[in-house]
């Protein structure tokens, strides 16, 4: 592993670790609408996700549910920014790659965040809600704000988010 990537490593899990109390949840809020019923509706998902994360128990005897409840997150994320990133690259919308890089940042981030969860760093979920929340409350509102002008509706895929994970997933195979 790289130094940049021990480095990254290590950041993603102190940010995640950080205490569920450092800073509130965020909730999806009006202003915060894309005008696309569709992509609407997955940040609000993800919303809820992440509530759930902070409403689990976070202890051995919940190990398997919160377990579960990281890989829907996962799940969701994937086929959201599966389903943003076709309708941008449809619409024509020019700042799709630097989009996608935000995208994949915070896949990584997960992604880590999730493997060290699995390998016994527990603690590693704690500040999990809050961090998610506050990731795309920002990113819709300072990222997604600027694709309201070129994607409409029509340009959206918008068949359940379970379809959508399983193609993101196959297409990084």
């Amino acid at each position: 592993m790289s130094h940049k990537r021990k480095h990254s490593h290590r950041a993603a899990l102190r940010d995640a670790e950080a205490s569920p109390h450092a800073a509130p949840m965020c909730e999806f809020t009006a202003d915060m609408s894309v005008g696309i019923v569709t992509l609407d509706a997955d940040h609000m998902a993800i919303f809820e996700i992440a509530k759930l994360l902070l409403d689990t128990p976070h202890n051995p005897e919940h190990a398997l549910v919160l377990s579960s409840v990281i890989a829907v997150l996962e799940e969701a994320v994937d086929g959201h920014f599966l389903r943003e990133e076709r309708a941008m690259r449809k619409a024509g919308y020019p700042r799709l790659v630097d989009h996608r890089r935000k995208h994949e940042k915070f896949r990584a981030h997960l992604k880590t965040v999730a493997e060290a969860y699995l390998q016994g760093t527990t603690s590693v979920v704690d500040g999990l809600p809050s961090f998610v929340s506050r990731w795309f409350s920002d990113h819709i509102r300072t990222k997604d704000s600027k694709y309201k002008d070129w994607v409409t509706s029509s340009a959206v895929d918008d068949r359940p988010l379970a379809f959508l994970s399983m193609e993101a997933e196959d297409s990084r195979q």
